[in-house]
């Protein structure tokens, strides 16, 4: 194949991780709290064209080729959902819940559905601790708890602790993990955040299902454009060596 083959494969690959980003989207268009990802490419010479001038056609048909950086997560408010149920939480603003594991592990997550465990303790569907704003996993005695929009728990008229809201410097060290929850992997300190409190409520996903549908179609058609490109270039291949077999003999 001709150099040809460079933009069309790299076009094919974009399309094709676009098509997977784009399918987990509309995958979790109900899921609680969940934020939408775009893919995110960085283009390059592969190293076959460095044999040529940075100013040839070869040289800037083949600088076409790009590869996957990483995905970014658009973190824009999704709608808030009443729910009635007295463990419901959403995050109206910028910011996280912050949940622990047995191990001590931090993760951030915009899902507010939480339950209290045999220990009392406030946790999360997954069984994480929900952490107050003092870091520390909540506990809260037997009762109905009213939680205002600054986070104060209280139960029976008494203060019993307060939700803790978190976030970071740089959200580009989040990185997502099972469970609807991000790791913090650049390890950025966490800072309290301003988000207001909601009880009897849950943050909906970021996902517009009409405008993600529409981009999967469009998306769809680029990545077969591309592939009938593929197979031109090798039809065309095949018509050549045949007719350079036929001037041989």
């Amino acid at each position: 194949m001709g150099r040809e083959i460079y933009p069309a494969m790299s076009g094919g690959m974009r399309a094709l991780r676009s098509l997977e980003v784009l399918s987990n989207n509309l995958a979790n268009v109900n899921t609680t709290g969940f934020k939408r990802d775009t893919p995110v490419f960085k283009l390059h010479s592969p190293a076959a064209a460095d044999n040529y001038g940075k100013n040839t056609a070869e040289a800037r048909l083949a600088a076409a080729w790009s590869s996957l950086d990483s995905d970014a997560t658009d973190f824009t408010q999704g709608s808030l959902k009443t729910t009635g149920n007295t463990m419901d939480f959403a995050l109206n603003g910028e910011g996280f819940f912050a949940l622990q594991n047995n191990d001590g592990e931090v993760f951030l997550s915009r899902d507010g559905g939480f339950g209290v465990d045999k220990e009392g303790y406030i946790a999360s569907r997954s069984g994480h601790r929900v952490l107050g704003a003092d870091n520390q996993p909540i506990k809260i005695p037997a009762g109905d708890p009213v939680v205002d929009d600054s986070g104060v728990i209280r139960v029976n008229g008494r203060a019993v602790g307060t939700l803790g809201v978190f976030d970071v410097a740089d959200r580009s060290g989040l990185a997502k993990m099972g469970g609807n929850m991000w790791t913090n992997s650049a390890g950025d300190p966490l800072a309290p955040a301003g988000a207001q409190v909601r009880q009897f409520h849950l943050e909906g996903s970021n996902v517009e299902p009409i405008r993600a549908l529409t981009e999967l179609i469009a998306v769809t058609r680029y990545y077969e454009a591309f592939k009938n490109t593929l197979n031109t270039s090798n039809e065309l291949d095949q018509q050549l060596n045949a007719q350079v077999g036929k001037i041989d003999r």
